[in-house]
Formats: structure tokens, sequence, C-alpha cells
């Protein structure tokens, strides 16, 4: 498990946890509103530069007199500074009219701490001569989000429920710390147990002057992973499982680079205690059929991994809906040569982009894919229910369903849990319902409609033994969903077709 920055960053494009190992502990970052920058102001005549006859406007140097920052209540005004310094926009610096792109870059990292919901910039004149006023007019989210609300039900566990919380600004130092919980009743299941997860996590986006930030994590795990001992391959009846019990505790420990405002880059290594306790026999048919996909070993043992990940977000806005691209990518190495008794290298993909329509509607289509090579413990591995729209995923990297995606187009990917191979691919159609910049409570909420296909394929063995048993090797699936997507002070919120039927017991 690792600080899930980037896991949290694919949520966009695919729902639940592709990456699936750890918990998610960077704020959940969506697509968002109008576009906040506007053009410069025309200033007045004492400053504007004279022309001749057809020629055109040429930059002009003008004197930056002050900084005038509206709107600003709870966010400290010192990470503000911290960014114009760093762009070289203060007292007495020379502004180019009409356009400068430093503006441009200063509003980008503004935009990019989360802590605002709206960033305009514009210049104004002073009526001295060439000095100009340079005018940032903030409307502030809260420092405090709900990243995540689990709640549901499944014929394998008949409750379940947590969230994860982030402070984003600790003692207004832009500093995040925040926690995750989740917890589940006993399961249906003979001889199991109860699951739960707990995380907590730090991040300093940015250490004083310098181009990186630090981030770590904690969690402890206690799982019950099902695994089928009989019946049919898409029949999720909990008494045709059993489980084995897994514990995990660990953590990670990691370095970002801002390398843009659009671009960072993150470097992390993770270390785990794994404890399983695995069926007497685990790659003996009578032991079930699903027990060898768990590829984890007996007793206590060790997981580490370097993880290396790049976020680039191109969006103007990044809460309901923002004209731009996305692409988010993930690579986790495991080896004994930095301490693991584990063996394999996952590569996770996802992109995104999002048009705005002549009419103001949106339209976003992404894609998504990734594959491991070697052996990696069955929850490192890709899950079904993941990238399904109408299936319970892992939370927190636990599985409280036996439940596999609905098998919509009859080739056989209801039959299908785990795998080492997968590709999505989705269109949205957005609809901007209202915005209300100035109010506390909710500011915003967008209709959506979506559709898509994924698949999900096996290592070599078990493709081999699909193709000879007359299977598909990589089934599709398929999505759609329907909802709305709601901007709240604590935190961007779906209601949707999608998440009721992933927490009721189908």
């Amino acid at each position: 498990m690792r600080c899930g920055w980037l896991v949290a960053a694919l949520a966009v494009v695919v729902p639940g946890s592709i990456a699936g190992a750890a918990p998610s502990d960077a704020p959940r970052r969506r697509l968002g509103g109008p576009p906040g920058l506007e053009p410069a102001t025309p200033i007045s005549a004492e400053v504007q530069p004279r022309r001749g006859e057809g020629e055109e406007d040429a930059p002009r140097a003008l004197r930056l007199a002050r900084v005038d920052l509206v709107g600003r209540e709870q966010v400290a005004k010192r990470p503000i500074d911290a960014i114009l310094r760093r762009e070289g926009l203060v007292v007495g610096a020379e502004i180019l009219w009409p356009a400068d792109p430093r503006v441009s870059r200063a509003r980008a990292r503004l935009r990019a701490t989360g802590y605002f919901k709206s960033v305009t910039i514009r210049l104004e004149p002073t009526g001295v001569g060439d000095d100009i006023a340079l005018v940032i007019d903030l409307q502030e989210r809260s420092s405090v989000a709900v990243q995540d609300l689990w709640l549901g039900s499944s014929r394998m566990t008949p409750f379940h429920g947590g969230l994860s919380v982030v402070e984003r600004n600790l003692l207004g130092r832009s500093v995040h710390l925040g926690g995750q919980l989740v917890w589940g009743t006993l399961p249906r299941i003979e001889k199991s147990r109860r699951q739960q997860a707990y995380s907590l996590f730090v991040e300093a986006p940015r250490l004083g002057n310098a181009p990186l930030g630090m981030r770590a994590n904690a969690y402890v795990i206690s799982a019950a992973e099902p695994y089928r001992v009989a019946g049919d391959d898409d029949d999720p009846d909990p008494a045709l499982f059993r489980s084995a019990f897994v514990g995990r505790i660990g953590g990670s420990v990691g370095l970002t680079f801002p390398v843009l405002p659009t671009l960072t880059m993150g470097v992390d290594y993770r270390f785990e205690r794994v404890d399983a306790g695995l069926p007497p026999q685990p790659t003996d048919p009578a032991a079930g059929p699903d027990a060898r996909v768990l590829d984890l070993r007996r007793g206590a043992h060790r997981l580490t991994s370097a993880h290396f990940g790049l976020l680039w977000d191109g969006r103007d806005e990044v809460i309901l809906a923002g004209k731009g691209g996305r692409v988010a990518l993930d690579l986790q190495l495991s080896s004994a040569a930095i301490g693991s008794n584990y063996e394999y290298m996952k590569l996770v993909v996802a992109g995104a982009y999002s048009f705005r329509l002549p009419w103001r509607h949106w339209l976003t289509p992404s894609l998504a894919g990734g594959q491991i090579a070697g052996v990696a413990p069955v929850f490192e591995k890709f899950y079904s229910g993941d990238l399904s729209a109408w299936t319970p995923g892992r939370e927190l990297g636990l599985r409280y369903s036996t439940r596999n995606p609905i098998d919509v187009l009859g080739t056989g990917i209801g039959g299908r849990t785990f795998g080492v191979l997968f590709g999505r691919v989705d269109l949205e159609y957005g609809v901007p319902l209202f915005r209300r910049t100035r109010n506390r409570g909710v500011y915003g909420a967008d209709l959506f409609l979506s559709t898509g296909v994924f698949t999900l394929a096996g290592d070599k063995g078990e493709r081999a033994a699909h193709r000879d048993a007359g299977r598909r090797v990589a089934p599709i699936g398929f999505n759609a969903n329907f909802g709305v997507r709601i901007d709240t002070a604590l935190g961007t919120f779906n209601v949707s077709i999608g998440n009721l039927l992933r927490r009721v017991p189908l």
C-alpha cells in the first residue's frame, strides 16, 4: 500500500481502486467548473500605450504597485504569497501588458492547491503613471473535505461502512492531514472474520521554497479474502466460498516534484508486513478452483515496492467540469533487491479529455489500462468489481462482496474475478444544472450519463485454460451510469444508479 495520490487521479477515469493496493491518501480532484481567469481589464488612458494609425498594441512593461487579495477568509496568506514570489509577482516587479504568462501560471498554481473553487486574476490601473494593481479574487472551499463515503450491503457482508476525511490546510501551513477507515459485519462465510482497515496520511505539497514535497502514510488492514470452493464461476452465493485471513501493516514515504503547475512527478517507497493464513493446500483442486489465484506466501513475510508516478492535469477547472485533459501513470516495482518476498512489475495508465460543446454541455472520453508482469499477491491484482459501474469494488483493499460483474453481453465476464491485464473505455456526457459560487453549502451540480466497455484477462496459464475450455480469453463487459454529481463544501458526491447497484445485495 502506498500514498494513493495516483489512485485518486485514476478515479476520474475509472471508478474504484484499480491500482488496488492501498487506501487513497490525496484529495480527490474531479472535473471542475467554468474558467476563472478573465482577460486583463482595459486600463486607463494614463497607462495605455500610444499607437500610431494601423499599429498593433505592443507589449509594454508596467510597474506592479500592489497586490490585492479579495475573498480570502480561512486560507493563510503565506502559501498565496509563496506562489506569487515564485512567479516574480511582487511589488515593484514589471508586468507585461496586455498579457504576462506569469499571471496565468500563478492562477494555475493557486487553483492546483485545492483551497479555492474559483480563482480570478485581473490587472487594474492605480491612476498613478504606469503603476497597476494585481487583483486576485478568491472563492474559498472548506479546508476539510470528505474524499470517500462507503456504505453498503451484500449477500456476503450484511453491512459495511466507512469514510475518508482530509484537512487540506493544517494550521494554515498548506499541510494535508487525513484518515480513512472502513468496517464490516461478520461475513456469511463459514469460519470467516470481520474485515476492517484504517489509514493515516500526511502530505506537504511543498517544503518551503524548495521545488519538492513530501508525503507519508501508515495503515493496518485485516482481510478475509473470499475464494470459491464450489459452484459456477458466476454464482455469488457465500456458501460456495471460504476465506483466507490476510493481515497487513505498513506504510510508505515519498517525494513529489511539481515540475509545472500542471505536471507533478512522484517517487514512493512502500513497506509492509503480510501475515497470510491460507488453506491447507491452496494449489490442491480440493481446496477450491479459486484458491490458487491468491498467490500469497504462507505465514508472515514482507512486501516492499518502489513507485514512480506522473500526473498531468491541464483542465481549466477541477471540481465539476473543465475543458482540458488529464493523464496519470503509475509504475510499481517489487523485488528481492529492495527487500520484498515478491517479484512483479505493475503498470497503470489512464487519461481523459473534456470538450465543451457549443450548447455548454460537456463530453469526456476516457481510457485506462494496466498490466502486471510476474507474480503479484491477490490484493495487487486487477479486480473486476473495480472496473464495473454496477458491481461492488474494493474499499481500502477489502472485498465485501462475492458478486462479479453482470454479464450483459454474454461474453463470460460474469465468471471473472481477478486478472493481470485490463482495459477500459468510457464516454461521459455532462449537463451543468447550476452554479452558486457565493453559496457556502452547495456550489453546483451536473447531470451525467456515461457508457463504456471493459475487459479483464488472467495470466498465461489462466488464458490457456480458458482457451482450452472454449471460453473467451478476454471477455468484454458493458458499463452505463446515470446520475447527478454535486459539489458541496465538504466535497463532491455522486448520486447515481451505479452507486445504488453497488450498494445493494443482488
